[in-house]
């Protein structure tokens, strides 16, 4: 095996220029990752996040049998809410996390997660999450977000309070950053509101774009919502998290390059 094929095969997405279309602060991460595999990442940034006002002081924190984190930015916003308010997290609710950057972020503010479901979705929660009649549950989560775990848990019988602490708005990326996304070879998206920004900035001319690139979403919910707004997706990951993003995106390039 030559130099070329060994390199192919240890680095599939040698070469490659990635978009990230997620929040700047997190694509960065996600940019070091791809460097790692050799591939060029494009930082094409259309979502922003903006945490709300929120008042807790009819919220005792303490009462609450589990407090269910569904991100990582519901984990920051939260915590910069209980430091602002002079706050610490209570010791007595359970803590269960949606996917392991949230329960790692979590774990990094000392605080032990009891819950972490093989499936990184509100679904995969949900099948562990059973027994919680008359159970009080405390969800931080974004103002807009998927209301089935909420209602679920509902249905099941728990006192479930949403309490919406941050918010995902538009980010128009540079003259410069448009530039380089006509000329990458993949665009990425890691939530269903970076599909829709993405297309609100985009228009026609995004769709367009999609078609002769390959498009690659970080789970069935993210690709669910490309899908139904015509955007073709070639890869969704196996696992909804970024690194299994980039190791599905390997797996789909190691089989084209073969």
């Amino acid at each position: 095996m030559g130099e070329m094929e060994k390199d192919r095969k240890t680095h599939p997405l040698s070469g490659l220029r990635i978009v990230i279309t997620r929040e700047i602060s997190q694509a960065k991460d996600f940019a070091r990752l791809l460097e790692r595999e050799k591939a060029m990442p494009v930082f094409f940034p259309v979502i922003a996040f903006k945490r709300l006002k929120v008042d807790l002081s009819s919220l005792k924190l303490e009462d609450f049998h589990w407090i269910i984190f569904t991100s990582v930015n519901g984990v920051i916003f939260f915590f910069d809410l209980l430091k602002e308010k002079g706050l610490t997290f209570p010791q007595r609710p359970l803590v269960a996390a949606i996917g392991p950057a949230t329960a790692k972020r979590l774990q990094e503010l000392g605080v032990k997660v009891s819950l972490v479901p093989e499936r990184f979705v509100a679904e995969g929660l949900l099948e562990y999450l059973r027994d919680v009649k008359g159970k009080n549950i405390l969800i931080p989560r974004a103002k807009v977000a998927r209301d089935i775990l909420p209602l679920e848990l509902k249905r099941r019988g728990a006192n479930v309070k949403v309490l919406p602490i941050y918010e995902t708005v538009l980010n128009y990326p540079s003259s410069s950053q448009w530039d380089m996304l006509k000329s990458s070879d993949v665009i990425t998206f890691t939530s269903p509101s970076t599909v829709e920004n993405f297309l609100r900035i985009t228009g026609e001319e995004g769709r367009k774009l999609c078609e002769n690139k390959v498009v690659a979403s970080i789970g069935p919910i993210t690709t669910e919502k490309a899908v139904s707004s015509g955007i073709r997706v070639d890869v969704t990951a196996s696992k909804h998290s970024i690194n299994g993003l980039i190791e599905s995106l390997k797996a789909y390039y190691y089989g084209e390059r073969e």
